[in-house]
């Protein structure tokens, strides 16, 4: 799922779940031209910047040397934590990698036809948030654009846990990532975001100002003949390990300020 501006979502929109294609638009292939990517550099302030600029009052990133190894495309993947979170994905990129990266979005919620708001038009998610529609429960169908993304020399990001995760443990990791990266020979380059949740509860719209952390995991590799599943778990065994330790760093932080008080 794809973060919108922080104060613009006014109500819940309805999960379709529908099979009628004919309701939704999208993927736009126009979205990787020359004349693309410039309007949405142009279109970056109003799009990224500004929002990040209220919410944050600094990032704080780790581990970006880690992406020296990419040189050329990478499937980026991140706990969800937020709708905030591709907000500060996007802002932590360097400039070589954000200027072309494309953001899985939920077909039925970002990509449907007939909408009012200039943000939920897909034609805008297309252009100047630089997103691409996942479809549901579509299976290896859902990956294809995605793959076309990274054989046009594109870096593609998506929420392996498919929704947010509230607790200490990271959610169970679905193998899109995993078979884009096999089918592709791309690297998947982990990232775990921290602060985020807090910054933005689920279900509420305020935004409290805080530091988010990102940290870039090593980059990691799976030959043709490596098993799915195994590939999967050691993605989120990765991931998860980082997360514990980050739950539990607040959790000792937090109880040694109640002692203190």
């Amino acid at each position: 799922m794809i973060a919108a501006p922080v104060n613009v979502r006014s109500k819940k929109v309805p999960t379709l779940y529908e099979n009628d294609e004919s309701k939704y638009v999208g993927p736009h292939e126009w979205q990787i031209t020359g004349w693309a990517r410039l309007v949405r550099r142009l279109m970056r302030q109003r799009a990224y910047t500004r929002w990040v600029d209220q919410a944050c009052d600094d990032i704080e990133i780790v581990g970006l040397e880690k992406l020296a190894a990419v040189d050329g495309p990478a499937i980026f993947i991140a706990n969800h934590q937020s709708h905030l979170d591709t907000l500060i994905v996007h802002a932590a990129l360097p400039e070589r990698i954000r200027s072309r990266i494309y953001f899985g979005a939920a077909q039925d919620r970002w990509f449907v036809k007939g909408r009012r708001k200039l943000i939920l038009k897909p034609w805008y998610q297309s252009l100047v948030l630089g997103n691409f529609p996942i479809l549901r429960g579509g299976g290896r169908r859902a990956l294809s654009y995605a793959g076309w993304l990274l054989e046009k020399q594109q870096h593609i990001f998506l929420f392996p846990e498919g929704t947010r995760a509230t607790g200490a443990q990271l959610g169970e990791f679905k193998h899109g990532a995993t078979l884009l990266a096999m089918q592709q020979g791309v690297p998947i380059v982990p990232i775990h975001l921290g602060g985020l949740q807090d910054m933005r509860p689920k279900g509420q719209l305020e935004v409290k100002r805080g530091i988010p952390r990102v940290e870039f995991l090593e980059p990691i590799s799976f030959t043709t003949d490596t098993e799915v599943e195994s590939a999967t778990r050691l993605l989120r065994d990765r991931m998860n390990q980082v997360h514990q330790s980050r739950h539990e760093a607040l959790e000792a932080k937090d109880r040694a300020v109640s002692l203190a008080a």
